[in-house]
Parts: structure tokens; C-alpha cells; sequence
């Protein structure tokens, strides 16, 4: 399959998985989360001909059958932002060891996406490494979901694996993006700022935004077993150059050990801010819908 082909493919299958899955992350009505923030549901009424399609509430139609329209008071518009993280770390290129992270990056970009579209919410992108790759401002529908998926993507195939420059995305967006927004920062935080005290880092961010990050980790970081030693072919992830490995079950464990050490100073320092997060690890599209969905449960009987 040509680079062109695995891209589209790779493409429709996020977009199609996820809208098969999807009905919404966002658990319960969007202002009941996060109050004079979003849109206000007024009522929900039955539907008559003549109205808008696009109010129908899909939740309803798929548990019932009935077609009930969601009525909408005027109110102020929460914008969301997705900070993804295009790093060394967490680009796809070959040989790379730990191969599931972008999977489960663009997975949650897609849940992210398609869930703010259902909730009348704009949604836009920072895409980041060392520098800005790309910035589209947060708008309304699917059009722009679409497009996320498709700059995230052809920016995973554009130039080698670098670093990331975590200070210079956070003044970027400080400079772009208005306060009071919502901010999904996705990454696997292992950039030498988060092997610290990041939370001076971190607290401007989470004063100004509602600013949620997402761990991203490997399945291989976590619970994956090795019977035998094998020999693996890897590559630097910051600066393409190729090794090989000899991996043994005690080196696997060591290295989980060392993760879920990482996992925790990173889970110690968000609490120290006061900023909830969430943990993806699994490139399965039920696993990270169900993990976000129950994270914006919480969020909503701590707030109500």
C-alpha cells in the first residue's frame, strides 16, 4: 500500500470507527457541566416537520425510537481546543517501538472532534513540535472535525522526529486562544520538562483554560508480558537513528516499572495544579471512548 493509500485508509477508518461509536463523550447536558459556559438546552420537544435535522436528539432516537428536537436557548459559546502533540515520541515512522501512540492520539482527536460537533460546540487544533505545525481556529461542524483529522494526519508524514518545545506551545496558545476555553492537551509527556517540577509550568494554563491533559501511553508500557528475549530493530524517536535492541523480560519489567513511575510524578504534579486528567493506553476506540465519556461523568456529579 503507497504512502497516498495508507493515509486515506488510515483516515476513513478514524472517521468511520469513530462516528459508528460515537454518540456523544460529553455525559449529560453540555451546560450542566460546565455552567454559562456552553450552549443551554432549553426543552426537548417532538419533532415537527420544518425543523433542523441537526437538532435531533440522537440519544433518544437510538434508545427509543422517538424523534425528540433539542430546543436551545441564546448562550455563550465554550470554544475547544485539541494541543496535539507531534513530537518524535509520538509520530509514526518505521521501526518505532512504542507503535500504538498515534493510533490512540488520533483516536481521541476523533472522539474529541466529532463530540464537540454534537454539542454544538467549535472545535480547533494546535498541532505542535518543536514548532507550531499547524493552527486552525476552532469552528462549528463536522467539516471542521474533518479537517483536523486530515491536518493531523498528513503532519504525522511531514519531516523527521523532533523534540517538542512545551513552553513555546503554551505561549502560543496564551497569545491565540481566549480564556475560559477548553483545552485537550494529548501527549505522552515525555518531554525532559515533565521529568521535574512542571507546575509552575502548568498553573498559568490551567488559571486561564479549562485545560484537560491526556496521557497517552503504550500498551507495552504498561501490562505486556515477554515469554523469551527478542532482538528489536528500533529507531531514535527524536532523531531517526537506528538501533538494535536485545529485550528481556526483566528489561520490559524495568521499563514498565520506570513508566508507571513517570505516570505517577506526572499524576502528583497535575493534582499539585489542581487539574483533572486522563490516561489513555489501549488503541481500542471502545476502550478510550469509554474511558473519556466516564472522565466527563465524573466531572459532572462533582459539578451539579
Amino acid at each position: 500500500m503507497g504512502l497516498e493509500e495508507y493515509k486515506q485508509f488510515r483516515q476513513s477508518k478514524i472517521q468511520l470507527s469513530t462516528r459508528l461509536k460515537l454518540t456523544n463523550i460529553f455525559s449529560g447536558e453540555w451546560e450542566s457541566i460546565y455552567k454559562g459556559e456552553g450552549i443551554e438546552f432549553a426543552d426537548i420537544q417532538p419533532y415537527e416537520p420544518g425543523d433542523d435535522l441537526r437538532d435531533l436528539d440522537l440519544i433518544t432516537l437510538i434508545e427509543s425510537g422517538e424523534e425528540q428536537v433539542i430546543q436551545r436557548a441564546v448562550g455563550r459559546q465554550m470554544k475547544m481546543y485539541i494541543l496535539a502533540d507531534m513530537s518524535g515520541s509520538m509520530r509514526r515512522f518505521k521501526d518505532m517501538f512504542f507503535s500504538s501512540k498515534p493510533d490512540i492520539r488520533d483516536i481521541a482527536i476523533g472522539l474529541i472532534g466529532f463530540s464537540a460537533c454534537n454539542v454544538y460546540s467549535p472545535i480547533g487544533l494546535c498541532a505542535f513540535d518543536k514548532e507550531i505545525k499547524s493552527f486552525l481556529p476552532a469552528k462549528f461542524g463536522e467539516e471542521s472535525c474533518i479537517k483536523i483529522m486530515n491536518t493531523v494526519i498528513d503532519e504525522d508524514y511531514k519531516g523527521a522526529p523532533v523534540e517538542a518545545d512545551i513552553s513555546g506551545v503554551f505561549s502560543y496558545i496564551f497569545e491565540n486562544v481566549n480564556k475560559q476555553n477548553m483545552i485537550f492537551f494529548i501527549s505522552d509527556f515525555k518531554d525532559p520538562v515533565f521529568e521535574g517540577d512542571f507546575s509552575d509550568l502548568l498553573r498559568p494554563v490551567a488559571k486561564k483554560f479549562d485545560f484537560i491533559p491526556i496521557v497517552v501511553r503504550d500498551p507495552i508500557e504498561k501490562d505486556i508480558a515477554l515469554k523469551g528475549s527478542v532482538n528489536i530493530t528500533v529507531r531514535d524517536s527524536e532523531g531517526g537513528k537506528g538501533k538494535e535492541i536485545y529485550l528481556t523480560p526483566d528489561k520490559l519489567k524495568t521499563m514498565q516499572k520506570a513508566s508507571a513511575k513517570h505516570l505517577q510524578h506526572l499524576e502528583w504534579h497535575f493534582k499539585e495544579v489542581g487539574l483533572d486528567h486522563v490516561v489513555l493506553d489501549s488503541p481500542s476506540i471502545d476502550d478510550c471512548y469509554r474511558i473519556l465519556s466516564s472522565f466527563f461523568e465524573g466531572r459532572k456529579r462533582i459539578r451539579v
